[in-house]
């Protein structure tokens, strides 16, 4: 004797159509996922408005022949404070290996942000501002300061979080490696 399982209602094609627009609301209604933040190994986000001191583009590809490294912080930020002025004697020490170091400072008031570039003493490092964050939220850094080690195929290659006393030393060590 072979028992069949009960057949299956079918269903209408309202009801097939009412689940689909049900979808559609929930999928609208969802928030949208945002994009990662980039780690080791992703395609480093390519600057939106940020602009120099003169009020010139700054570009990410713009140094696609040498390697980056990017810091992302602000006046509010008080590692910053001490991570600027450590950052600038590397710039000034890596420079003749090929190596662009980027201050991207997320001040809403550019003046203030020129103010505290000026007063960390950033003189080997580029300058770039982005007061209305668009580019620095492509980043998304979970601390500030963050730091990004970008090769020059514009994949990131090193992210130090934060910055305490002797960052510098650990940075260096971790270019000397990418660097060989």
């Amino acid at each position: 004797m072979v028992i069949q399982a009960p057949a299956r209602p079918r269903r209408s094609a309202s009801h097939a159509l009412i689940l689909g627009l049900l979808a559609a609301v929930v999928l609208a209604l969802a928030p949208a996922r945002a994009e990662a933040r980039p780690d080791v190994g992703d395609r480093a986000p390519e600057f939106v408005a940020v602009k120099d001191e003169k009020g010139r583009k700054v570009r990410m590809r713009a140094y696609k022949k040498g390697w980056v490294v990017m810091t992302i912080g602000g006046s509010w930020c008080k590692p910053c404070r001490k991570e600027l002025p450590a950052w600038d004697k590397l710039a000034k020490a890596y420079k003749p290996r090929g190596v662009t170091f980027i201050a991207l400072n997320g001040d809403a008031n550019v003046s203030e942000g020129k103010a505290f570039m000026k007063e960390a003493g950033v003189k080997n490092m580029v300058k770039g501002y982005d007061p209305d964050q668009s580019s620095i939220s492509l980043w998304d850094p979970e601390h500030m300061p963050t730091t990004y080690v970008v090769d020059p195929k514009g994949i990131v290659r090193h992210v130090h979080p934060t910055y305490e006393s002797g960052d510098e030393d650990k940075l260096a060590k971790a270019l000397d490696a990418l660097l060989k």
